[in-house]
């Protein structure tokens, strides 16, 4: 009966959702010439030999399969992949490390509708189906177990709320997720929930974002930022009300260090006028930068205006404070993704609502790497003791760091084996 509703519902929406496309294809969002996969069929053709698909919506997610994609890559010459994605990012991102690779091919994932789907699997014949993170997709479910394909999820991951919404229809939710041959599950609250689902088969070995691998990143000409001050700290992926907190932070130190200089770099670049205008409404002096101008040397606050700058940043600036975590309105959706700036032997500091990424906080709170803070005074007390003592990267931590993700990608890759051995 719910099968039959999702369907029926499928069809009445599949109208407003292509219109919602071709808008967001207006205005920029979606891909000029690719958009139409989402709702229309492209025959792509497929190529010989064994098919891997991962589908994963977004940046985090695909970022998080290259690791995987690159040993299957290297490990045989007739592996192909095909990767689904959906958002506009994700797809310049997979063409940006996959450029002129042959073996790698992208589609736009198309609408959950049956006849998209059919067709979708005529063409392509994968060998085996990943799905990353939370994308569940009911016919699509359904269409791969029909198929009797090998089906991961792959760093499953179920909040509670989306475990309160399934529990509303148990025997739909309980059909789907027994479809999957496999679970690997990214935390041991989602492995709970799998269970209560009845999935087959689920193993659990740690958030398989640790596994990323840091960009290479171009020599990042900072000599100038060095010069001002050696009191530099940073606060990533701020959302707006939290740059008040970074201001306070800010005022204090500048009371006992008063060449210190606070990097800001906001979470949404069209929101910076407004985190410029609070933050100069508490008299302090705010450059705006861009991505070639220089650092004003009169400048206390200096808000980032330009994305894919953080790593840049952090490869110099070893203190950072991790945004959406001050916020109680962000309670449940809390958090951003620090492993690489602790890959980067970055000192992490973050607020108490870190509710998506809570078990690699906690991981990296019992490895000293990372720690909570959630008053001003706190957080300038703590930058102020690791400047007065030349903080350091702690190679050790690094180190363990390497260890343990080594070692979820050994047990990930192991069972992916088994499947295609």
């Amino acid at each position: 009966m719910l099968k039959v509703l999702y369907n029926f519902l499928i069809k009445i929406f599949y109208l407003p959702y292509c219109l919602i496309i071709i808008v967001r294809r207006f205005f920029g969002k979606e891909h000029k010439l690719k958009f139409k996969e989402k709702f229309l069929t492209k025959k792509i053709k497929r190529p010989s030999g064994f098919l891997f698909w991962f589908h994963a919506a977004s940046m985090g997610e695909l970022i998080s399969i290259f690791p995987i994609v690159d040993f299957f890559l290297q490990k045989n010459l007739k592996y192909n992949f095909l990767i689904t994605t959906v958002t506009l990012s994700s797809f310049n991102e997979l063409e940006r490390k996959y450029k002129n690779n042959s073996r790698i091919f992208h589609q736009f994932l198309p609408y959950d509708s049956n006849s998209l789907i059919d067709k979708f699997f005529k063409n392509w014949r994968p060998d085996i189906v990943s799905f990353v993170d939370s994308e569940i997709w009911p016919n699509f479910f359904i269409k791969i177990k029909k198929e009797n394909l090998p089906f991961v999820l792959l760093n499953a991951r179920i909040t509670k709320k989306s475990f309160e919404r399934w529990s509303l229809v148990r025997s739909f939710a309980s059909q789907l997720f027994g479809s999957l041959s496999l679970s690997i599950s990214s935390n041991k609250e989602t492995v709970n929930y799998l269970n209560y689902f009845n999935a087959k088969k689920i193993e659990y070995f740690g958030n398989i974002k640790f596994c990323s691998s840091i960009k290479n990143l171009k020599e990042f000409e900072y000599d100038q930022f060095n010069q001002i001050s050696k009191k530099n700290w940073c606060a990533v992926s701020i959302h707006p009300g939290e740059e008040i907190f970074c201001g306070k932070v800010h005022k204090i130190i500048k009371k006992s260090h008063n060449e210190v200089m606070t990097i800001i770099i906001p979470r949404h670049i069209h929101k910076l006028k407004k985190i410029s205008l609070n933050l100069k409404n508490m008299g302090l002096k705010v450059q705006i930068k861009n991505e070639n101008d220089p650092i004003e040397k009169s400048a206390e606050i200096v808000l980032v205006n330009y994305y894919g700058s953080v790593m840049k940043y952090l490869s110099k600036i070893k203190q950072v404070f991790f945004g959406k975590s001050l916020l109680l309105k962000l309670k449940k959706v809390g958090g951003q993704n620090p492993i690489d700036a602790a890959k980067m032997g970055c000192h992490i500091f973050h607020g108490p609502y870190v509710y998506n990424f809570q078990e690699i906080y906690a991981y990296l709170n019992n490895q000293k790497i990372s720690e909570e803070v959630s008053k001003p005074e706190i957080l300038a007390k703590k930058l102020i003791k690791n400047f007065n003592s030349n903080f350091e990267t702690n190679n050790k931590n690094q180190e363990k760091l390497e260890d343990y993700s080594n070692k979820i990608f050994k047990n990930v890759i192991k069972e992916y084996n088994k499947f295609i051995t």
